[in-house]
């Protein structure tokens, strides 16, 4: 065959193919989504994809249960395939890092900087929506292609956008199953909504007192139904768990259903229950923590591996999925969850936005199917932004401009030029109305698991309405987060000012905005009362950090500097034991120690389990003289902490 005719039958191969997608997508129902040329001119076959997201999950759990044989499933595919850890971004919060997974940008180019945006319409705040993303997601750009994709319950997709195939938004879960006319946009395309919908609701009728029983063996009827029916149903364990495992079917169904009927080239099934399930039960895993008592560890610490247990079960559904379409098995998490050493030690709190504090920055990846390298034993590494790359090599599209590269290790490149999926790509349209009670059920759901504070905004302010925005504080603070870590201070600092024209007392800006501050050793005078106005505002472990700024100010020679900021701290919270104990020290130093035994003898009254007050009142009280006093409270300080050798040398000298 000569060179030109050889040149004549490839081009026709090409324009053949690219033709029968166009035909192909022109037959979809209900779709209106257009291919673009270039995009199919560059694209090559490929197998399917079957994209599994396991928020939080995290290999020192999944290890330790493979060890266990309780997750044999994924251990066959760690055997089989490549798995690697996923360095997460910064602040490590689902709709960041999964948007940026989805479109290979930054959050500061997506847009999704936030769990919650302020509704355009009623300025009452929402869950974040698809139409403030600006930047195109992987089913964008595969519907681009020709390709069929099936999308379920990922962060921001709501509302629904058009796509060749199916996507789910994830606000289908928070809607309410009476509700007689849901707002539009739940699912793409509309005439699939009722069958969505209809699987919501056999999944809450398949989730009862027997499934609940599984996992809680001694739930009895009576509890079981007082919780049931509960408004808030992540406050209590048995109510919350019933949730997860109504949602974790939910989209398991709507995913695999699909898989198996329409067969898309791209399916993305993503489960929040992985992280969840930490969220609500991490605190009552192995080893029992101080702060939970042996009848709730007892009834609870079994929970998540019997969950993960479930979760490995779908895991082997999708395996077998993956084989019968001769498809590609990605597995991924956002970051990672503290379930062992270093985890909080106290419960999620309502007061505040907590939960980013169990996230770890390292997540998981998974590669498996024809093709994928044996790789075991989590050598790999690579970065949340480059699941897109990865993703678009997998399918045979071409590589996009501006996107995080390459694909992940063992996952080759695509020869073809990068392309511009952007100039395809139009944002999604706002969702019609205002807000729902829907939205309301959801930004209860954000609370109660501590990503959003009992005391941040409910509503927009004056100043965002008449602005015509719709970003909340929080954004604003995330994004001066992305600033900092990219060293971008002073864009950080403006960040951080925007966020508190919104929310003054919003503690975690007041905070990052004074650390700043403190660190580039700039202004101290405003860094500190920025912390000082972030701990009146609750900041998490705002005493440990108040004591750690007054001791660098100490050790820097600063001492004035340092007993006033614990005095002003001090008059902002003075229930807080550890700042009339450190005050006291300071006193003590200082020889004043009449003013040591008030601040010492207060620290006692709000604390009286505490060894080292007492140790510290003798202290005092032996500065001032009184011996049977000290001797008093150094005896008390022993039976509370008999290991304290120094405090013995002292009430043996007297």
């Amino acid at each position: 065959m000569s060179g030109r005719r050889a040149g004549l039958i490839t081009a026709a191969l090409g324009l053949a193919a690219g033709l029968f997608l166009v035909a192909r997508h022109s037959a979809s129902p209900g779709d209106t989504v257009g291919v673009a040329q270039d995009v199919v001119h560059a694209s090559r076959r490929a197998r399917p994809v079957v994209f599994l997201g396991l928020d939080g999950a995290d290999w020192e759990l999944l290890d330790a249960y493979m060890r266990a044989g309780s997750m044999p499933q994924l251990a066959a595919l760690v055997k089989e395939g490549a798995s690697g850890v996923l360095e997460s971004i910064h602040p490590p919060l689902s709709p960041l890092v999964w948007t940026t997974m989805m479109t290979g940008m930054s959050p500061l180019d997506h847009g999704i900087l936030d769990f919650t945006r302020f509704n355009p319409a009623t300025g009452r705040k929402e869950p974040i929506t698809s139409d403030e993303r600006r930047e195109p997601a992987i089913w964008n750009m595969a519907s681009l292609a020709g390709r069929r994709v099936g999308v379920f319950g990922l962060w921001a997709t709501y509302p629904a956008e058009r796509v060749d195939g199916t996507l789910v938004s994830d606000r289908l879960f928070t809607f309410l199953f009476d509700e007689a006319s849901p707002p539009p946009g739940i699912v793409f395309p509309p005439e699939r909504e009722g069958w969505a919908r209809d699987v919501l609701r056999r999944a809450e009728a398949g989730v009862g007192l027997d499934q609940l029983r599984e996992y809680m063996p001694w739930l009895s009827r009576d509890e079981y139904l007082r919780h049931e029916g509960t408004e808030d149903p992540y406050a209590h364990p048995v109510s919350a768990l019933r949730r997860i495992l109504v949602e974790t079917r939910v989209f398991h169904e709507l995913g695999s259903e699909t898989i198996r009927r329409d067969k898309p080239d791209l399916a993305i099934v993503y489960l929040q229950g992985t992280d969840t399930i930490g969220h609500v039960f991490a605190p009552y895993a192995p080893p029992r923590q101080a702060s939970v008592s042996e009848d709730d560890f007892a009834r609870y610490h079994a929970v998540p591996e019997r969950y993960f247990r479930y979760v490995d079960g779908l895991i082997g559904e999708y395996r077998r999925l993956a084989e019968a379409s001769g498809a590609v098995l990605v597995l991924a998490s956002d970051h990672g969850f503290a379930w062992g050493e270093g985890r909080p030690s106290e419960l999620s709190s309502f007061a505040n936005p907590t939960a980013a504090k169990w996230h770890r920055q390292r997540g998981i990846y998974l590669i498996w199917g024809p093709g994928i390298a044996v790789a075991s034993g989590h050598v790999q590494k690579g970065g949340v932004a480059q699941v897109c790359a990865t993703l678009l090599a997998l399918l045979g599209l071409p590589p996009g401009q501006r996107l995080a590269g390459p694909p992940l290790a063992g996952v080759a490149a695509g020869e073809a030029a990068p392309l511009d999926y952007r100039a395809h790509y139009q944002p999604a349209a706002p969702a019609a109305g205002g807000s729902t009670p829907a939205d309301d059920e959801a930004i209860e759901k954000l609370r109660a698991l501590g990503y959003i504070g009992g005391g941040e905004r409910g509503a927009a302010p004056a100043a965002v309405r008449e602005a015509a925005s719709t970003r909340t504080a929080g954004s604003f603070n995330n994004e001066g987060l992305l600033l900092m870590n990219e060293g971008r201070t002073d864009r950080a600092i403006a960040a951080y000012e925007k966020a508190l024209e919104i929310d003054p007392g919003l503690a975690s800006a007041l905070w990052n905005e004074s650390d700043l501050l403190f660190s580039k050793g700039e202004d101290l005078d405003r860094s500190d009362d920025l912390l000082l106005r972030a701990f009146a505002h609750g900041l998490p472990e705002g005493t440990k950090l108040v004591v750690e700024r007054a001791i660098g100010y100490q050790r820097s020679g600063w001492l004035d500097r340092a007993r006033k900021i614990v005095s002003e701290a001090r008059q902002a919270r003075p229930e807080e034991a550890e700042l009339w104990l450190f005050s006291g020290r300071y006193e003590v130093e200082g020889g004043h120690c009449r003013s040591a035994l008030s601040d010492f003898e207060k620290a006692t009254s709000l604390a009286p389990g505490n060894a080292a007050a007492f140790a510290s009142l003798g202290v005092a009280r032996l500065c001032l003289g009184d011996r049977a006093g000290a001797r008093e409270a150094f005896r008390r300080s022993l039976s509370l902490d008999p290991g304290q050798p120094r405090v013995r040398q002292y009430l043996a000298r007297l």
